[in-house]
Formats: C-alpha cells, sequence, structure tokens
C-alpha cells in the first residue's frame, strides 16, 4: 500500500499504428476501489516504434484497516489495428498496512518443554493422546502400527513407555480413552473395513477386560464425565470403489459399574447403536438447512458419517459431528435417542475479515476475499455451559469425499467446472491459477440450478475455528481469517505449509492451516480454547469464556523451519490441569500423526489472585471509511448498533449486525455508537 506506484507495463510485438483500451473492471472483478488507487480507463495509443507502454498507476496509501490483501482487475479491451495475445487480464494485489495481524493477549503461554516419540524410532503415527490422572500415565495411539503405548509421565521432562499394547488381533485401532483406571479403545472390523466394529476394555496396564461390537468404522470413542456411558462415533465408510455403503452410526454402552469386575461383566446387550434412517425421508429438507448429503445415490443413513464427539458436563447431551455432510447431531443420553441433526450452514469468504490465501501459483501472502461459501465441516468438537446456555466449539478442518469409484474434489479452474456467466462475469478472472484457479472446491453443491454450470462456488473447511449455541443451533463466534493473519506476519516460513514438507503457501489451494483438534481448559476461572492447526502444525489458544467476547491468546509450534523436522501433524490434543499433576503444572499435550511425536508444552498463566479476571475487549472497526453511497459499510464483528446523523437524530438500530447499507443515507458525517458503549464516526461520500 505504500509502494507510491506501480508501474504497469505494456509489451508490445510487431508494433503498427493502433490502439487498445486500458480498462478499470469494477466490482465484482475488484475488491479494491478509487480510494485506494488513482487511475480511470484509458486508450493506448501504439506506433510503429512503440515496444512497450507503461502506465503508472498512483497507490494510495490511506488509514483505513482493511482487508489485508485488496485487488483490482486491468483488462486490455477493444484492439483496433492490434491483436491481443497472451494475458489480457491482470490482477493487481494490494496489500494493506494499516490493519495490525492478532496479538496475542498472554494470558496465558504455552512454554515448549520438550517433543516425545513412543515408538522411539521415528516410523509410526501418533494420532491420539489421553492421560490417566491416578497413575500419571499418558496413552497414546497408532493406527499406523495398529498399537496402544502406556507411558509413563510422572517426570513430564522424561516421559518413558512403559508397554505397548498390539491392536491387530483385535481389529487394530482408530481411538482411545481412560477413566478411573478403565481403557477403552475403538476398533475397526479387521477383516471386512465395512463390517462392524468393535470397542475392547483393559485396565489400566494394558490387561485384556472385554470386546463388545458396536457399529461400521467406530473412528472416534470417550467416557462421559461421570463414567457411566462409552460413546462412539462410527462413521460408517463406503469401499474405495463406492459400492458398498455401510450405515453410519452412533454407539452408547452403558457402564453398571466402571471397574475391572463391572467391565468383566458387560454384555453386548449393554450397547445401544443408533441408527439415522428415521431421517431418509427428510433429504430435502435438511438440505435445505445446511446439511450435506454428497452421494446422491446413498440414503442419507448411508451418506452420514459420524466423526467426533462432545459430552455434556451434566451427562444429558452428547453431540457428534458428521464432518464431510456439514452436520451435528444431538442425542439425549438419558432416552439413548437422537432428538435433532442441523446442518452449520456456510461462511461467506467474501466478507472483511474472512479472508484466505487461495493459491500456491502467486509467490505472496495474499489474504483476500473471494466469492466463495465456506462449509464448516467440522473434525473435533468440545462442549461447555455459560450460565445455563450450552455451547460447542469447532474446529473447522475440512473434508470431503474422495475415493476411487466417487470423488467429488475439483478446482475452480477444472475445464469441468464452469461457472454461471450470469453471475461470475469475472470468471476468467477467477480461473487464472495465480486467483482461484487451482482453489480446491466440491463439484457436489452450488450448482443451484441443475443446470450445466455453478451459481456458487463452494469449499470444505473455514480455516477457523466456530462457537455454536448448541440449543438454539446458532453460530455465535467464528475466528473468521485470524489464524491466517497471525502466521502470515508471525511465522511466515511455515504459512499454510504442508505437514509432510516445508514451505509456506503449499496449502493454500486446499484448506490453509486445516484446524483439527479441539480442546478446553479452565485457567484462573477462565475457559481457554486450545485448536491444533494439522498442517501448519502447532496451538492456538484463545480465552473463549465469553462466548461473545473470544480474545486471542497465544500460538506456538514445535516444527522445524530450516530443515523439515520437529513435531508435525497435530491431530489429538488434550490439556491436563495442575490438579491432575502430581507437581501441580499444567500441561497441553499434542499428538502428531506426521513425525509421530507428543509435543508437550507446559502452561504458564498470568499472575492472578483468585477470582481475579483479566478481559480485553475486541475494538470495534468499520469499513472501507469513507464509504460511497449505495456501498455497504462492513463491521470488523457482528454488533449490537445505533445509527446518528450530526444533529443526534437516531436513524437506524440493529442488535446483531456485520453490514450497514448506505444506499438509504445522504452524503455526509455520521455516527455509530454499539451496544458495548464504543463510538466509531463514519463519512459517507
Amino acid at each position: 500500500e505504500n509502494a507510491g506506484t506501480l508501474a504497469f507495463k505494456i509489451n508490445v510485438n510487431n508494433p503498427s499504428n493502433a490502439t487498445v483500451n486500458l480498462v478499470v473492471k469494477p466490482a465484482p472483478f475488484s475488491t479494491a476501489n478509487s480510494s485506494d488507487f488513482t487511475l480511470t480507463n484509458q486508450t493506448i495509443n501504439i506506433t510503429p516504434a512503440t515496444t512497450s507502454v507503461t502506465v503508472n498507476i498512483p497507490i494510495i496509501d490511506d488509514i483505513l484497516e482493511e482487508q489485508m490483501a485488496e485487488y483490482f482487475v486491468l483488462s486490455l479491451e477493444n484492439p483496433v489495428g492490434a491483436t491481443l495475445s497472451g494475458e489480457t487480464s491482470s490482477t493487481v494485489y494490494i496489500v494493506d498496512n494499516d490493519k495490525a495481524a492478532p496479538v496475542a493477549s498472554n494470558q496465558i503461554q504455552l512454554n515448549y518443554i520438550g517433543s516425545f516419540d513412543p515408538s522411539g524410532n521415528s516410523t509410526s503415527s501418533t494420532e491420539i493422546v489421553v492421560h490417566d490422572p491416578a497413575t500419571q500415565r499418558l496413552f497414546t495411539i497408532s493406527s499406523l502400527t495398529d498399537v496402544f503405548d502406556i507411558i509413563n509421565f510422572a517426570n513430564p521432562l522424561a516421559p518413558s513407555v512403559i508397554s505397548t499394547v498390539n491392536m491387530l488381533p483385535y481389529g487394530g485401532i482408530t481411538s482411545i480413552a481412560v477413566k478411573n483406571g478403565i481403557i477403552a479403545v475403538a476398533s475397526p472390523n479387521g477383516t471386512n473395513a465395512q463390517g462392524n466394529g468393535s470397542v475392547v476394555f483393559f485396565d489400566i496396564n494394558g490387561t485384556f477386560l472385554k470386546q463388545v461390537s458396536v457399529g461400521v468404522l467406530p473412528d472416534m470413542i470417550t467416557f462421559s464425565p461421570d463414567g457411566t456411558k462409552v460413546m462412539t462415533a462410527n462413521e460408517g465408510e463406503p469401499n474405495d470403489a463406492y459400492t458398498v455403503d455401510p450405515e453410519g452410526s452412533i454407539s452408547i454402552i452403558d457402564i453398571p459399574s466402571l471397574s475391572v469386575a463391572g467391565i468383566q461383566a458387560l454384555t453386548q446387550t449393554n450397547v445401544t447403536t443408533l441408527s439415522f434412517t428415521q431421517f431418509n425421508g427428510q433429504e430435502a429438507t435438511l438440505a435445505a438447512s445446511g446439511i450435506r448429503k454428497v452421494k446422491s445415490t446413498s440414503t442419507l443413513a448411508q451418506d452420514l458419517e459420524p466423526e467426533y464427539i462432545a459430552i455434556s458436563a451434566d451427562n444429558q447431551k452428547a453431540w457428534v459431528s458428521c464432518q464431510e455432510n456439514n452436520a451435528v447431531v444431538e442425542v439425549n443420553l438419558a432416552t439413548k435417542a437422537i432428538t435433532g441433526i442441523w446442518g452449520l450452514g456456510k461462511k461467506d469468504m467474501s466478507l472483511p475479515g474472512n479472508g484466505f490465501d487461495a493459491s500456491d501459483n502467486n509467490g505472496e501472502i495474499l489474504i483476500a476475499n473471494w466469492p466463495v461459501k465456506a462449509y464448516y465441516n467440522p473434525d473435533s468438537m468440545a462442549s461447555y455451559k455459560v450460565g445455563s446456555t450450552n455451547y460447542i466449539i469447532t474446529a473447522n478442518e475440512g473434508d470431503e469425499k474422495d475415493l476411487g469409484g466417487f470423488s467429488e474434489r475439483t478446482t475452480v479452474g477444472a475445464a469441468t467446472y464452469g461457472l454461471d456467466s450470469t453471475i461470475f462475469q469475472n470468471a476468467s478472472v477467477l480461473k487464472a491459477t495465480h486467483n482461484l484457479g487451482r482453489f480446491r472446491v466440491t463439484n457436489v453443491n452450488g450448482n443451484t440450478d441443475a443446470d450445466a454450470e455453478f451459481e456458487e462456488i463452494h469449499a470444505l473447511g473455514a480455516r477457523s475455528f466456530s462457537i455454536f449455541n448448541a440449543d438454539t443451533k446458532q453460530i455465535v463466534y467464528d475466528s473468521g481469517d485470524q489464524f491466517e493473519r497471525y502466521i502470515a506476519a508471525n511465522h511466515p516460513l511455515i504459512f499454510n505449509a504442508d505437514n509432510e514438507a516445508n514451505g509456506a503457501k503449499n496449502r493454500s489451494r486446499a484448506k490453509g492451516p486445516e484446524p483439527e483438534g479441539v480442546t478446553l481448559g479452565t485457567i484462573n476461572g477462565q475457559t481457554f480454547a486450545f485448536i491444533t492447526l494439522e498442517r501448519t502444525g502447532g496451538v492456538m489458544v484463545y480465552n473463549v469464556t465469553d462466548p461473545n467476547n473470544v480474545t486471542f491468546t497465544d500460538y506456538k509450534h514445535s516444527r522445524s523451519t530450516s530443515a523439515f523436522g520437529g513435531d508435525n501433524g497435530p491431530e489429538g490434543i488434550t490439556y491436563i490441569p495442575p490438579a491432575n499433576m502430581n507437581n501441580g503444572k499444567g500441561y497441553v499435550i499434542v499428538a502428531n500423526e506426521i513425525s509421530g511425536t507428543l509435543s508437550m508444552y507446559e502452561v504458564a498463566a498470568s499472575t492472578l489472585s483468585t477470582g481475579e479476571v483479566k478481559t480485553e475487549k475486541a475494538s470495534f472497526n468499520i469499513f472501507p471509511n469513507p464509504v460511497n453511497k449505495g456501498n455497504t459499510l462492513y463491521f470488523n464483528k457482528a454488533q449490537g448498533y445505533e445509527l446518528f446523523d450530526m444533529s443526534g437524530k437516531l436513524l437506524g438500530k440493529d442488535k446483531n449486525a456485520l453490514t450497514i447499507d448506505t444506499s438509504k443515507l445522504s452524503t455526509g458525517v455520521y455516527l455509530i455508537k454499539t451496544s458495548e458503549g464504543q463510538v466509531k464516526r463514519v463519512i459517507v461520500k
């Protein structure tokens, strides 16, 4: 933005007397406008001596906090006496220098104390980690080698493997949980991947106790807080050819006595498996609510793929994510019945604050807005309660069905992915490889009128974490583009890097940092969310005590930036409170799938007296300001507001808004007063 002037060069081959128009394309081609640069449409005159033409474009270094990268499109049109060849349009990006990257409050900090490889030879994976406070043991799994490890964590600076349990005789391993000295393992069917899996119970030393059947491919397992139930999310994935598509399901195992004898006494009658067949006749209604049914020839019960479970602290409800379906299922644990299923909707990536870096082919970090709607598609979830309201936190990784017999994966630039020309007049610009051309999208959604073209561009994964009111089923908070903006400013070498190789922007065309795991911890009376980034690596920390006033707290990673190494591919994460450690310290432990290691962080809280709460309110900003009459004025966060003219007359108000339509306002100066008491002046011109 402070570059001064852009020298835009047009090359001329075999010159002769000719003219061509240089046209500045307005929205929807461009997100920048006349307040960002100075250039009008003009005619370029060419003579026999002309080999190139340079147009100097002044870039305006304003003081407005705008999207990190805005862009405008220049087009060569209407040649007379000349022929256009090569690129006839160009996208010019302007990087804003006024809006600061997110700043960590450091209310708590993660201090990296080391890495530990349970396998000891870097040939294994580590996907899940859980902790038993009574024995000071960690339990980790490797689906690559089908084992779980029992680890002595009494000294966090020197963990050691006590024993390793081979799960191949039971079918394999996908997840693990531990409570009160009992280990529960989710195990797929070892001989038929589309057959029912099982839950295998062990004592704290890894001695087998009992095995019971559950649904197909139990992908996640957890105990209820009171230990009276074990739940599994049974993904029910199809085979690669997609000729067999089992139903997804949720299993609940009643545990009358959480003891060795109690587990040994379990029978199959203790298992209840919940099916989704009741929803098969409601496909159209549920799709309209934001649920994705991906495979048209499957029933909804077959298409739904449960991924992760969050259980309320009072043991009354559970929420289960169906990742590919962008859905959450609610379960009444008292009646052991599914009470509802709801779609999470889509995130509008064209709104300020929802930008993303879309290409691995332009050499710069450009977090910009694009006409894309992204499904949240969360992997992990966590639940907590504020007052009488239930909330769930989602890590919005994104996932698609990409199998040999069926794949929904495509790119915006694919020849088979046609864009409706009445909506996307800028289709050729969007399809450029340095813009959205290489960006991965789904070909299942977005063709709203069932013709040969797409009216909306739908991506999978919101590159963020969100908080939903689980009672009203409405989104309360989304972190927007904060993950990418923070890492771009502070860790550019690993910005959207892959977890299998270093190289910034390698995953920009896909799902970016890929938020994967989430866990919650209560520290000094405050609730914090710890979110792992599967591709970039590391852990994001947010204070979520007040879901309406979320603050960024910390980010740490332990991958190498000089050469590929360190801890890579975070999956599972657990928080160990000080009360559960012999040394009275809190820890965050991350399981890294690719490196097969555990990242171990000590949690350092700021010095707060008992009951003292340190809160920070996110500042309220509006943009663009000044705003051209008729254009939309944007807020940086959803906000209640009142709009006044300079005489003090109230012109409008809203309880929760992200935008103001200025079409009915006269040119002049106005005041916006928020429900939090902040006041901003805006100029309409």
